[in-house]
């Protein structure tokens, strides 16, 4: 054992010497080998490439179009829905140029990486017909030298034309009527070009902008006192018109269209007429009777008209307005028309009454009376009983109009059941207050406006029902003022 271990601690250097030189060899000769396969593989490759480029030259892409048979042989609507795909037999697609161009040249391809698309061809007749061609783009840019094509016969459809919720006619207006109606085209709404109307027979058309969607008709379009009728239709690009439509429906019906008499229009808004409330609708005619003679009234409790257009334009054919109410929300369609409506007319030159009474709640969310010369809503009154007083308040409109006589003094004839003390706004004339001994000041329920425009003062505006102010019989005295020498 002693010279066994002495014999392997003398051997073992060499041994491991020629174990390492072993494995050097062998990783040496691995590496040439590795190296010798490498140079075989890129050698064959470039000769694979050299062969290809040599003997297969890349091959262009192939395009193809869906589209359903129905469509492909029948007449289409103007939009379109397409679809398409390629196939590189050497690579792969990367995109697509399409046109609609028949003889296209490079500028009027476009491209796209997208395989659908919906298109709207524009319709320049009765059918059109267009050809769409789309071609793939492989790896190498190159393109299918032979792009798919499909022609595409397009069917113009016709327009239709119906009447809005808010275009209904009342049975009887004054010269003015106003039309509003909605129209579709399948082939597109701007393919639309104008719409044609005839007033009473379909003889005679008007044309107006294909873009309207509303018409307001006056006494210079035709409309005189007596019977009438509106007819109009759609026409497109192509000229194809849609079915006629009639205002009234009814193609045995008629509006009636009043011609106004006289430039003082009384507006009847008031939904009663009973003693408790004073008898609005006899106080009123009877008073114009007397002081203007002619006028005009106008119930719009019963002829309200669907259209503002057409209210506004009413308003617009007279010189003063008298306009009465009863409990006014601030929601209340005729109130909403009010305020634009009143502020036209005043600036037409009009001159205004508006007398009216507001609910409890009224004026919580924002300001509806800033078209009235009222600033402000002070206390509401649940009940001013007969005979209340309401005194002139006479300083301002002596000084102002000094050549009229003086406002009379007005008691109540019957209770007035709710009704808001208000604050005048600036420059306006302070009328009458309520003789209420207990408050100072008296609240004030009736003022004189100046229009900011012209300086003039041209209306009046009253928060309490003055025709319930008649206990002394004198408030005739108190309109003739207005109307003859304020007005």
């Amino acid at each position: 054992m002693i010279w066994q271990n002495a014999y392997r601690k003398i051997a073992e250097p060499g041994e491991h010497r020629a174990l390492r030189l072993s494995n050097k060899l062998f990783s040496r000769r691995n590496i040439l080998l590795g190296l010798f396969y490498l140079t075989l593989i890129i050698t064959g490759y470039h000769c694979e490439r050299h062969n290809l480029s040599k003997y297969n030259e890349n091959l262009p892409p192939e395009t193809s179009i869906f589209i359903s048979t129905e469509k492909e042989l029948n007449p289409t609507q103007s939009v379109q829905t397409i679809s398409w795909d390629g196939r590189d037999p050497d690579g792969f697609v990367i995109g697509f140029y399409y046109t609609w161009e028949a003889n296209p040249d490079s500028s009027d391809w476009i491209f796209t990486k997208a395989h659908s698309q919906t298109f709207s061809l524009k319709i320049t007749g009765t059918d059109t017909v267009y050809t769409f061609q789309i071609k793939a783009m492989d790896d190498d840019s190159l393109c299918d030298p032979t792009p798919a094509r499909q022609s595409f016969r397009i069917k113009n459809s016709a327009p239709r034309i119906w009447w809005n919720l808010d275009s209904r006619i009342p049975d009887t207006t004054y010269t003015v009527a106003s039309f509003s109606w909605s129209a579709a085209d399948l082939d597109g709404d701007s393919t639309i070009i104008h719409f044609e109307y005839s007033l009473d027979d379909t003889s005679h058309w008007f044309s107006i902008s294909g873009s309207a969607r509303s018409v307001t008709l006056k006494a210079a379009d035709g409309l005189t006192e007596g019977n009438h009728c509106f007819y109009i239709r759609a026409v497109d690009i192509a000229g194809t018109r849609s079915s006629v439509i009639r205002m009234p429906d009814d193609p045995s019906q008629y509006w009636y269209v009043r011609e106004p008499r006289g430039r003082y229009l009384l507006i009847d808004d008031h939904n009663s007429e009973t003693a408790t409330l004073g008898f609005p609708d006899k106080f009123y005619k009877s008073m114009l009777a007397e002081l203007v003679g002619s006028y005009n009234y106008w119930n719009i409790e019963k002829l309200f008209p669907s259209s503002l257009a057409q209210f506004k334009e009413t308003l617009k054919l007279f010189d003063c307005i008298i306009w009465y109410t009863d409990l006014v929300k601030v929601d209340d369609p005729h109130f909403i028309a009010a305020q634009v409506a009143i502020p036209e007319a005043r600036n037409q030159g009009a001159k205004v009454m508006y007398l009216c009474q507001f609910n409890t709640g009224f004026g919580d969310l924002g300001d509806p009376l800033a078209f009235t010369p009222v600033d402000s809503l002070k206390k509401y009154y649940d009940r001013i009983f007969t005979p209340g007083v309401f005194k002139p308040d006479t300083t301002d409109f002596k000084s102002k109009f000094p050549n009229a006589p003086a406002l009379p003094e007005l008691k109540v004839s019957s209770n007035i059941f709710g009704a808001f003390a208000v604050t005048a706004k600036s420059g306006s004339i302070n009328l009458y207050r309520y003789e209420d001994k207990n408050l100072t000041p008296r609240p004030l329920f009736v003022i004189l406006g100046r229009n900011d425009n012209t300086g003039v003062y041209d209306f009046v505006f009253s928060g309490a029902p003055l025709h319930q102010l008649n206990g002394n019989n004198n408030l005739k005295e108190f309109f003739n003022i207005i109307l003859n020498y304020v007005f």
